[in-house]
């Protein structure tokens, strides 16, 4: 681990305003941006990124949260099923992290980061998912919604946002919940929300458009990763000064996160996802090669 000089306190704070920029715009808290660049750049051992990594998360969903909540973009009884559901999984991916060694971690990291970024990339554009207006609704003139699904757990949602019109999506709501038992697990066990797998599994399975996921995939990290990060504190998984100082650039780069979506289209956010995923992903499997 790198000695804490004013340089490299300066360097974490600007990883937090980066990474939380990038990540609350693309429905993430970072941490799929911070882990694996406190342990490539910082030195840090996997746990203790890991842990560190998932507390600036919690700080970075709670303030990108309170800004796309007065935007009115997030799904509220979806969130809080979603976050429900995977505090169990966030527990135990912390039991999981303990059962492997760095290489082979770097090395599951980078290829899970990187399939999920081409997964992401290599996804046509689907105009359903931008919004609709308000007046639209109100005129009858039927929005794009998919078939209400006749199965069971099906449900349609409405939400109607402050800045981006109305929208109207159906989803099986009790599949989508148990999705994120498993988003629960990789936010213990990478130290991230989940949001770089929950976002595009909405956008693509679920049908929820862009910015709603986004919206509500930030807000339903709040509960399980504050969950998450106390079990990381308990087996002194976090290094406190560098979290704090990670924080204090994460609650900043959350809020410019919220206005910057604002300026992208629903593709754009998605690519943007699909680039950050490869790039980080690629970089953590070379590191880990060299580690094994």
């Amino acid at each position: 681990m790198d000695e804490l000089t004013p340089l490299i306190a300066l360097a974490l704070v600007a990883l937090g305003l980066g990474a939380s920029s990038y990540g609350v715009l693309i429905g993430s808290g970072g941490g799929f941006i911070v882990a694996p660049l406190l342990i490539i750049l910082f030195g840090l051992d996997h746990n203790v990124a890991v842990g560190t990594s998932l507390f600036t998360v919690a700080l970075a969903s709670l303030s990108g949260s309170v800004s796309y909540l007065r935007l009115r973009r997030v799904d509220i009884r979806s969130a809080l099923l979603f976050s429900m559901a995977a505090i169990p999984g966030a527990l135990l991916g912390i039991f999981g992290l303990k059962a492997v060694a760095e290489g082979p971690f770097e090395l599951i990291f980078g290829a899970f980061l990187t399939l999920m970024g081409l997964y992401v990339l290599l996804q046509p554009e689907n105009p359903r998912r931008e919004s609709v207006k308000a007046a639209q609704v109100e005129a009858g003139e039927g929005l794009p919604v998919p078939p209400p699904a006749h199965t069971f757990g099906a449900t349609t949602r409405q939400i109607h946002t402050a800045d981006m019109g109305t929208y109207r999506y159906s989803y099986n709501e009790l599949l989508a919940v148990a999705t994120n038992g498993f988003f629960g697990f990789l936010s213990g066990f990478f130290g991230m929300g989940g949001g770089p797998i929950r976002t595009p599994t909405l956008v693509y399975l679920f049908h929820f458009p862009v910015l709603v996921a986004t919206a509500t995939s930030v807000f339903a990290q709040v509960i399980y990763t504050s969950v998450g990060t106390m079990g990381h504190l308990i087996d002194g998984n976090v290094d406190i000064t560098r979290a704090l100082l990670i924080g204090a650039g994460v609650v900043v780069g959350a809020q410019i996160g919220v206005r910057l979506s604002r300026f992208f289209r629903g593709a754009w956010i998605l690519r943007l996802l699909s680039l950050a995923l490869l790039g980080i992903g690629i970089q953590l499997i070379l590191s880990g090669a060299g580690a094994v």
